[in-house]
């Protein structure tokens, strides 16, 4: 056991002057260690983790924990740096707290679908994730568009495809219609329109792996981009009591949703659905008014689309990973993590990956659901960071060599290690 003083220090951090702190140790043995952190807690706040400048993804800081649990780390004879940055100006931190221990945290997950009617085709793939994890990782991309010019940019580059396709429903509630749209959120709405028939397309004749989120437009309107919290007064908590006006234009809603799922299924394709995401962050309105309302209108959801519907094509994926926020264990399959570090750090992303799992307590397998740089295949294996996929966002994260170069977005797709679709298709053939 050894403990650290840090030092702190103001550099420029994505155009703005930050304040960081900073750490440096040296480690005697090849061995796995338990990162801690002395500090005083005044308030929440998030900081992204850096080891020799390598991206560790995010440290959420508690108020009700010190010395704070950030991670572990597998690591070889040698000297190093962990920076933190931002930390608040008022923040106070005295120490990092190393642990020497003989074994990793990790327990391997269960692949046990919640939904006891879950269809072949979801039993399938969930087979397939339990015979790759932790020796395999999914290689996925989201768009935001039916025509999804990404991929053709990515099989451009790199002459591979993802296996994986992320899709969104922004496009297919009832209110997309709002006041003062901009040019973008008109542009989105249309180019997004035609996603299911492409998800179908993807998942049946591309034989192909598909998730889907839904960038949920405010069922009464609003300005702009309602799924936003700012752009809305559409409050959930009157939405969840039965009979308000709030609450029928909720339920119209999920049944247009559902009315969409319907044609994947009877496509026989499953769906990776990742609904509500990010709702911890309070920046969507279904994150709004807290956990607890939260949680009703994912209970409300998954009762509506698996017992009314019959969704038995859906793996659910959650993706609101905090605390407070966790769901129970038979409401959900995967649980996913959205962490955006700087632009080409391309890091194992492991404090990350062992915050989610420490949330789960390892029962479920776990997803890298957003990200920008892409962590590099090497780093994530050796740091042991077991992502069942990556999904870099739309457009520029994918588009601009300055967040994933040409050169590395080869090497990730050229990986031995990374399930490209050709990869993915002679697994199922």
């Amino acid at each position: 056991m050894n403990n650290f003083n840090f030092s702190e220090g103001i550099e420029s951090f994505n155009s703005k002057e930050l304040k960081f702190i900073e750490v440096k140790f040296s480690i005697e043995d090849d061995s796995y260690y338990d990162f801690f952190i002395h500090h005083s807690p005044n308030q929440h706040f998030k900081s992204l983790a850096f080891l020799n400048d390598l991206a560790l993804g995010e440290i959420n800081f508690f108020t009700n924990e010190n010395p704070l649990y950030i991670g572990e780390l597998k690591l070889t004879k040698g000297k190093y740096s962990l920076k933190i940055i931002p930390v608040p100006q008022e923040a106070s931190f005295n120490s990092l707290e190393i642990k020497k221990k003989d074994r990793s945290n990790f327990r391997y997950p269960e692949f046990r679908l919640s939904n006891p009617k879950a269809s072949d085709g979801c039993k399938y793939l969930m087979e397939f994730f339990e015979k790759i994890y932790t020796n395999k990782i999914i290689a996925g991309q989201h768009t935001n568009t039916a025509v999804g010019p990404e991929f053709a940019y990515i099989k451009y580059i790199t002459g591979k495809l993802p296996a994986l396709r992320g899709f969104d429903l922004l496009s297919y509630s009832s209110f997309t219609i709002t006041e003062e749209m901009k040019p973008f959120t008109i542009s989105e709405i249309e180019g997004n329109k035609g996603s299911v028939e492409k998800a179908v397309e993807w998942g049946k004749n591309y034989r192909g792996i598909v998730t889907i989120c839904w960038h949920w437009y405010a069922p009464l309107g609003g300005r702009n981009q309602t799924f936003y919290t700012i752009n809305t007064d559409f409050d959930l908590e009157k939405a969840l009591t039965n009979g308000t006006k709030e609450n029928l234009a909720l339920l119209k809603d999920i049944d247009l949703i559902a009315k969409e799922l319907l044609k994947l299924k009877e496509a026989k394709v499953p769906v990776l659905w990742r609904p509500l995401h990010e709702a911890d962050g309070g920046w969507f309105w279904w994150g709004a008014k807290g956990p607890q309302n939260y949680k009703k209108l994912y209970y409300l959801l998954y009762e509506i689309l698996t017992e009314r519907y019959d969704l038995n094509n859906l793996i659910w994926v959650w993706n609101a990973p905090h605390p407070d926020w966790t769901i129970s264990e038979d409401s959900y399959d995967i649980a996913g993590i959205d962490t955006y570090v700087p632009p080409k750090n391309y890091g194992p992303m492991k404090f990350s990956f062992d915050y989610l799992g420490r949330l789960t307590s390892y029962k479920k397998p776990l997803a890298l659901t957003e990200n920008g740089p892409i962590p590099d295949p090497d780093l994530l294996f050796s740091y042991e960071s077991y992502f069942l996929w990556f999904m870099p966002w739309f457009g520029n994260f994918v588009f601009d060599e300055n967040i994933n170069s040409t050169e590395h977005l080869k090497k990730v797709y050229n990986h031995e290690k990374v399930i490209t679709l050709n990869k993915f298709q002679s697994y199922i053939n």
